[in-house]
């Protein structure tokens, strides 16, 4: 474990970070166990965008699945990294914690909402957006204790002079 992996950060980033989590899990709660599909006239729309977009020479290879793929990613991304930062101790918790996490709504999609389907993708998907979320969290932690060493240095310096 790296030492930014292990640093608290400072009070205001975890207090900040523990609400933004809250809020995130609120949406991220809202979103995934709605009764139905989240917006489906955008995934209409999406959907026609896209055959018109195959049409005019957008490559094959970007269909619906992967940009739904790719916006369950996107979805857990704030997860992690809020996650990370808020729970300094067990920081290292916030991936298998998100994973888990997806894969309990998963199993309620598909056992008691009837219009939405569970899938071990989008289990996937959400992990790997709270991995991204979580080394984001991780990168900016050991740019503010570089910050912080280097003010400890010029500190003193500052002083002598």
């Amino acid at each position: 474990m790296t030492e930014a992996a292990s640093t608290p950060g400072p009070r205001w980033l975890r207090l900040s970070s523990v609400l933004s989590l809250l809020a995130f899990s609120l949406v991220v709660g809202v979103i995934t166990f709605w009764p139905g599909p989240p917006d489906p006239d955008g995934q209409l729309a999406l959907r026609a965008f896209l055959d018109q977009a195959h049409r005019t020479g957008l490559p094959l290879w970007i269909t619906f699945g992967k940009i739904e793929f790719g916006a369950n990613i996107v979805m857990f991304v704030p997860i992690g990294f809020f996650g990370a930062l808020a729970l300094p101790r067990w920081r290292w918790l916030v991936v298998p914690a998100a994973v888990l996490g997806s894969g309990c709504i998963e199993v309620m999609q598909a056992a008691r909402l009837p219009d939405r389907f569970g899938t071990a993708r989008d289990v996937v998907a959400n992990g790997l957006g709270a991995l991204v979320g979580y080394l984001l969290a991780a990168a900016l932690l050991s740019v503010l204790l570089r910050r912080d060493r280097r003010r400890a240095v010029a500190e003193p310096a500052m002083g002598q002079a």
